[in-house]
């Protein structure tokens, strides 16, 4: 009996010390990632991790989302890709998402966002003129007036740009005042070839 009794006594300071000895679990790290100036809750944190598998996790920080259209980009930056339209991601986008807003930067807004001059040359060069204003856009690539019909497609408009060569070489130039110094912006093209300067620091595409 008194041996039973050590036994169980050893047995017991054993598995003590072995639950004292193992690692104490970790709480996981709460994410802090914004859309549309929202941070991600609970309901929202899934959509995202569904988006994640397969993929690069996305850091912490700013982004965002037009859910009308699938484009996505860092917060005050141009779009960087494309996810699924319609996600529950952060709140309505806001029109200075991209560094603009005012009707200053670009005075293209396209689903209430107003594009970043970097936007504004990728679809120069997609379906030519880009007119100032406000513009809806959806998945498919339909367009029209903000609160108005559909007026067309861009993808046909592309396909037509090239297929008539981009419809001839246009030159022209603007300048931006940014919203803060340092931040003006100049822009010009040949037609072919679209230059941005911006505190001293020129780039161009389509050379």
């Amino acid at each position: 009996m008194r041996t039973a009794i050590v036994l169980l006594f050893l047995l017991a300071s054993s598995s003590l010390a072995a639950e004292e000895a193992a690692p104490a679990k970790q709480a996981p790290v709460a994410r802090k990632i914004r859309f549309n100036g929202r941070l991600l809750g609970a309901s929202e944190l899934p959509t995202l991790e569904r988006l994640e598998r397969g993929a690069t996790r996305l850091e912490d920080g700013a982004y965002w989302y037009d859910a009308r259209t699938g484009a996505s980009g860092r917060w005050g930056g141009p779009t960087l890709g494309f996810l699924p339209p319609g996600l529950n991601l952060g709140g309505p986008l806001p029109a200075d998402a991209s560094g603009g807003g005012q009707g200053t930067l670009t005075g293209v807004f396209v689903n209430g966002r107003e594009l970043h001059p970097l936007d504004v040359i990728g679809l120069q060069q997609l379906i030519g003129q880009v007119w100032p204003g406000r513009w809806w856009v959806d998945a498919q690539g339909n367009y029209g007036v903000e609160g108005g019909p559909p007026l067309g497609n861009l993808m046909v408009l592309a396909r037509a740009n090239r297929s008539r060569g981009g419809g001839g070489p246009q030159a022209w130039s603007k300048h931006y005042e940014g919203l803060s110094p340092g931040q003006n912006m100049n822009l010009a093209s040949d037609g072919i070839t679209t230059c941005f300067n911006v505190a001293g620091d020129t780039r161009c595409t389509g050379m």
